[in-house]
């Protein structure tokens, strides 16, 4: 039993969230909806910015913090390593530990800036009177629908979402913290080919790697696009009851669109907001608040990660071939122009101008478009003049060359 009245855990306790500025307004909204069901407590926002400091958020109801505050090893190295999703997901670990040391916390809850906190958490300050971190799995009941995100999907992005994490200052919480640093920092891309996907696809092994891991199954935490097959709301919006048993204690709105209130989220094709009534209501309250505290100033502050001082643009490919060879341009800041990487960048072809890569993925092919086309072709020819052995040994290693950081074996400096 959780020895605290609701809403009373000590002011050792504190939450927090990791955002770049356009998410302002969701961490506003965060940080309102905790603070109001922990009076007390303090709430911490970590701001990932090439900002020299934190003082145009000085006003606001949370601590802001930035990045070279919390004591990374090599800071521009990470912000060229990884691109904006990566980085805001990888320093979590970094910002934890942070957090428990800097302000000798006994306990400290991580919650994206798309959640909303309806009640206490009670079920999670029970778990970690008894354990050392608590995870809440994507799924707590059976899914094959053929619809996303399928089981298979959970199997490829980690079975734990890392939208929440909560540990406990032990010498076994700070383990766990000091190992996921290191793979977050070292090997935190989103690169499904290799079996990794930033922070939360490591918390995998976490149950088995270390004690007292706690996998936190209550329907009212965490409750999201991926377990709705599950799980009802019903009640009023301000104190809702999930499978009419469970306090909600928080929404995820992963996936929201702010601009759109018919969807659910643009990540599942399994539920609309027409076809869930129930969660119509949290829905339009939540965008409401989120809207509210839109701010069109301090959102438009520039990442400051995605160029370098001339104003060249940073692709992926750049950053992978980065993350490659990153020992052989130790010393050195990746971003300067006039530094060891861009003229390296520059001579290896890597550079394509001041204008931001534009974002695709795999539902842009067409299978019907002459480009993609020509390349089945050239695939066709392959497997006559090859065979089928080594055709599929020829496969293989389009696979494994596929990975952009790969690719270093043949983009690498003299």
């Amino acid at each position: 039993m959780n020895k605290f009245p609701a809403g009373s855990e000590p002011v050792a306790t504190a939450a927090c969230t990791i955002i770049s500025p356009n998410y302002l307004a969701y961490a506003r909204t965060l940080a309102s909806s905790y603070l109001a069901q922990h009076p007390g407590q303090r709430f911490f926002v970590l701001l990932v910015a090439d900002l020299s400091d934190a003082n145009a958020f000085a006003g606001e109801a949370f601590t802001a913090v930035t990045l070279s505050e919390i004591g990374l090893e090599d800071l521009p190295g990470e912000a060229m390593k990884y691109e904006l999703l990566e980085l805001n997901t990888n320093v979590k670990p970094t910002f934890l530990k942070h957090l428990l040391q800097r302000y000798q916390l006994e306990r400290v809850v991580y919650l994206d800036p798309d959640i909303f906190v309806y009640t206490p958490l009670k079920p999670v300050f029970a778990a970690l009177e008894s354990s050392n971190a608590v995870l809440t799995p994507h799924l707590t009941a059976p899914l094959f629908d053929g619809r996303e995100p399928s089981e298979q999907d959970v199997l490829y992005n980690g079975t734990f979402n890392l939208g929440f994490f909560a540990v406990r200052n032990t010498p076994e919480g700070l383990r766990i913290l000091d190992w996921w640093e290191r793979r977050c920092l070292d090997l935190g891309f989103s690169e499904g080919r290799t079996g990794l996907f930033v922070d939360q696809k490591w918390m995998n092994l976490a149950p088995g790697l270390f004690e007292g891991v706690a996998i936190l199954r209550h329907p009212g935490c965490n409750m999201a696009y991926w377990n709705l097959h599950d799980r009802l709301l019903s009640g009023p919006a301000s104190q809702p009851m999930v499978n009419e048993f469970y306090q909600l204690c928080f929404f995820h709105f992963s996936g929201l669109v702010l601009s759109d209130p018919a969807v659910l989220s643009k990540n599942t094709d399994r539920f609309t907001l027409a076809t869930r009534r129930d969660l119509a209501e949290i829905f339009a309250a939540y965008r409401e608040h989120v809207i509210r505290n839109r701010d069109a100033t301090l959102e438009t502050l520039p990442y400051g990660f995605d160029a370098f001082s001339d104003g060249t643009a940073i692709n992926r490919l750049t950053r992978r071939i980065y993350a490659r060879h990153q020992a052989a341009f130790a010393g050195s800041n990746p971003f300067d122009a006039a530094g060891s990487f861009y003229q390296f960048a520059r001579k290896t072809g890597l550079l394509a101008g001041k204008s931001a890569p534009a974002k695709a993925t795999w539902r842009e092919f067409s299978g019907t478009d002459r480009r993609v086309e020509a390349v089945h072709i050239l695939l066709k020819l392959a497997l006559r003049l090859l065979g089928p052995n080594r055709y599929e040994l020829l496969m293989r290693y389009l696979a494994h060359i596929s990975v952009l950081r790969n690719q270093g074996v043949f983009l690498k400096p003299d």
